[in-house]
């Protein structure tokens, strides 16, 4: 009896699954790649779409798309009522942060499931230009479309974003705007004391992990694609600061991060408390560095920051005390890229085990998700449900169906 299309892919996921990470029974990107491909040539939805995490991440894409997108426009709103309202606290459109988000959630779902969603993403992509803004000759993403304020951190998401877009479709302008972006967010380093980059374009204060650490792993990614050794260097820099034990912004008894530091009468004065985002992105830096430098002290150091993450954040439960925004999606993101690299598959099983939990609980009756990971909002369905909660939601299904199960498992 012959295979058909969806046996031939799930056998292959399979086969790649036992070599990459410990005969787990996990998919690789090659192989869900081939997969979706394979799909996509036979005019059907990815096989990998029909499985469970990329069956939820669908649902909170399409809940998005329903709730959220703004007629006459490829942008979204900010927010969505259970009266049928949509609107943004300013203006029509969301802020650039959410949407920065959305674009992290497009790219994870078109590379899954590529007919689905790939003209979708680069429909987004390019409406994003919305939001850029040209100030003294120097072009960044503002706050809002039309809008003059401007943050590094929300501009370091975004470069992010593109560059996931720029790899995913070929698409030269994805990458050149990211460049772009990347130049805006460095020129905040020029204006912090001590190293790392702040927060605000214009409003004066410390360095902040949410923006450096993004930007350490966009100069990283940038060095991948293009080879250009400043972009290394950059990396390099703002992660020598992150790390330097003078700052202090990392806890040296965990390895976890605090929010930033600030330098003032030549002392370093750190910004206290942690938040999974802030300690999940060194870590993809740590982790892009050991693979660019093949040095396993990155490595060793990306495995120590995880380990305290998942004791610290993820209960047995699977419940994540966290945001999504502020590290849900953001610590899946960092313990897939580390299983992709050490084979370890309890980084997988942890991840599985907080979106499982997520979907049974964290989901209202009308299929909303709010901002904590942990709550239970199976009783009562949301008065209002935001673009930046749900994109994190589907960012992280659509990742994690990249590692499926196949259905023999």
């Amino acid at each position: 009896m012959r295979a058909s299309r969806w046996q031939w892919a799930a056998w292959v996921a399979w086969a790649f699954a036992a070599l990459c990470c410990g005969h787990v029974g996990v998919v690789t990107p090659v192989a869900w790649a081939a997969a979706a491909q394979e799909h996509k040539e036979a005019g059907e939805d990815s096989e990998l779409a029909r499985l469970p995490f990329g069956k939820w991440g669908g649902e909170v894409l399409a809940q998005i798309e329903k709730d959220l997108s703004v007629s006459g426009s490829d942008l979204y709103a900010e927010w969505a009522t259970i009266e049928g309202q949509r609107g943004s606290d300013y203006g029509r459109f969301s802020f650039v942060w959410p949407a920065a988000y959305q674009l992290l959630a497009l790219t994870a779902a078109a590379k899954a499931d590529p007919q689905r969603y790939r003209a979708r993403l680069v429909r987004f992509a390019d409406a994003l230009e919305q939001y850029w803004k040209v100030k003294e000759g120097m072009g960044g993403y503002a706050v809002l479309p039309g809008g003059s304020e401007r943050y590094y951190d929300d501009n370091a998401w975004v470069v992010l974003g593109l560059l996931e877009a720029y790899q995913l479709t070929g698409q030269s302008k994805c990458l050149a705007q990211a460049v772009k972006t990347l130049t805006f967010i460095a020129g905040g380093e020029k204006k912090t004391k001590g190293g790392g980059i702040r927060q605000h374009e214009d409003k004066p204060g410390g360095a902040a992990i949410c923006t450096t650490a993004p930007a350490t792993v966009g100069a990283l990614r940038l060095y991948e694609i293009t080879k250009n050794p400043k972009f290394l260097q950059a990396a390099e820099r703002w992660y020598a600061w992150m790390t330097s034990k003078e700052v202090g912004v990392q806890d040296p008894s965990d390895g976890l991060y605090h929010q930033g530091a600030e330098l003032a009468d030549g002392t370093w004065k750190v910004n206290l408390g942690k938040r999974a985002y802030q300690s999940a992105l060194p870590l993809r830096a740590a982790l892009l560095l050991h693979q660019i430098k093949k040095d396993d002290s990155y490595l060793a150091e990306a495995q120590r920051i995880a380990a305290s993450a998942v004791a610290h954040w993820v209960q047995p439960s699977g419940a994540l005390k966290e945001t999504g925004q502020w590290g849900g999606s953001d610590l899946c993101d960092a313990l897939l890229d580390l299983c992709a690299v050490d084979g370890n598959p309890e980084r997988l099983a942890t991840v599985r085990r907080v979106l499982r939990f997520l979907h049974e609980n964290g989901r209202d009756r009308n299929g909303c998700y709010g901002e904590y990971w942990h709550e239970d909002r199976r009783a009562e369905p949301l008065k209002k449900w935001l673009l930046l909660h749900m994109a994190p939601v589907a960012r992280a299904y659509w990742r994690a169906a990249a590692y499926e199960p196949s259905k023999r498992e």
